[in-house]
């Protein structure tokens, strides 16, 4: 297909995109189709343009405050919006979610789901989920394979130095120079390292990861209080961030968070954290009976699929999410609502639990 004919079909699908939105054709679709359905939001971090973080935040994975705004704006129209406890009741089978039910969820911990995230849900009156993973909170800086990995976006780590990298830090010099897997796998990997062995691998290699003075990135103990004291509910993400799929310490990966997590809540608004986000959205069948068997009462994927209800009900603790992708939504920096309901009001349906069912496993590449 010539550069002229790839244009001209870009041009249609759009246009088709924003007709089928604006008539409101793709609304009754999602009104009839998505009835008896629970959406799960999947966001990461919201932060205003001009915010100092912003120049090194992970794109893909970061909303404009206004685009945010707009979001929640859509959400409300098209949705019942739904707290955690009510969905937790809807497993338990004590009271039914509402037609065409969404739960916003955050991953990760970090202060600007605080700063600029809670004023845009307070504004909105739309409750949500903030998982987080223990060791972070109250951290200046944010993972540093977080800053590895927007590196090697921008272009300043090249893939050579990727496998050297890996070399050092997980002691395998057998990795192909063209494994684009490689990136995923350090950030996978990487966050149980000690400290002392990345410095060390960091420093022979001469790495810079543009580590330059900011604000604050992760949540501290007394801004998680104050998002439950808010309505906010806090869920686990891991203990150190490493995908479980990787750990090697799935038992402490599993409990800690909840030891230390129920500590900060536990006399503000929560009485206990029995919900979990898998790291990277890497789990299987095995991780998640073993997430249900360390107490927690819903596992929350990173598969980009809606829950089924029966009646209102949830019926498996799996549930799956899609992801609120930036550059996706708003390419221009502006939202363009015709996308973010066609990756919500069509996505596919049904599979984590069918999957868990099944005894099958996933994983999935997402942070």
């Amino acid at each position: 297909m010539c550069a002229a004919s790839s244009a001209a079909f870009r041009l249609l699908r759009d246009v088709a995109r924003k007709l089928s939105y604006q008539s409101g054709a793709l609304s009754l679709y999602h009104k009839v189709r998505n009835r008896q359905v629970l959406t799960v939001a999947m966001f990461h971090r919201v932060l205003k343009r001009d915010d100092p973080r912003w120049e090194t935040a992970l794109y893909s994975w970061t909303l404009p405050d206004d685009v945010f705004d707009e979001c929640l704006t859509f959400f409300r129209r098209h949705y019942a919006l739904v707290k955690l406890d009510d969905v937790k009741a809807s497993l338990e089978g004590t009271r039914p979610l509402p037609p065409r039910s969404l739960l916003i969820t955050f991953d990760d911990g970090y202060a600007d789901n605080s700063e600029y995230a809670l004023p845009l849900l307070r504004k909105h009156r739309v409750p949500a989920t903030v998982f987080i993973s223990s060791d972070v909170i109250g951290r200046n800086e944010r993972l540093w394979t977080e800053d590895l990995l927007w590196a090697f976006m921008e272009g300043r780590l090249h893939q050579r130095d990727l496998v050297s990298l890996y070399a050092l830090l997980m002691g395998d010099t057998a990795r192909d120079v063209e494994d684009s897997e490689l990136i995923w796998e350090i950030v996978r990997r990487g966050p149980e390292l000690e400290n002392a062995r990345v410095e060390a691998a960091f420093s022979a290699l001469k790495v810079d990861l543009h580590r330059v003075e900011q604000p604050r990135q992760m949540l501290t103990r007394s801004e998680i209080r104050n998002l439950t004291a808010n309505g906010i509910s806090i869920g686990a993400h891991g203990k150190t961030h490493t995908a479980l799929t990787f750990s090697s310490d799935i038992t402490s990966e599993l409990c800690s968070p909840r030891v230390v997590l129920e500590d900060v809540v536990a006399s503000y608004h929560q009485r206990s954290v029995d919900t979990l986000s898998f790291p990277h959205g890497a789990y299987t069948s095995e991780i998640v009976d073993r997430s249900l068997a360390a107490g927690y009462a819903l596992a929350f994927t990173s598969d980009a699929e809606l829950c089924v209800l029966k009646n209102g009900f949830l019926a498996s603790p799996l549930v799956g999410r899609v992801d609120v992708n930036g550059p996706g939504i708003a390419p221009t920096g502006k939202l363009r609502p015709e996308i973010l309901a066609l990756a919500f009001f069509t996505a596919p349906r049904g599979r984590a639990g069918r999957a868990l069912r099944a005894g099958a496993h996933s994983t999935r590449e997402n942070r």
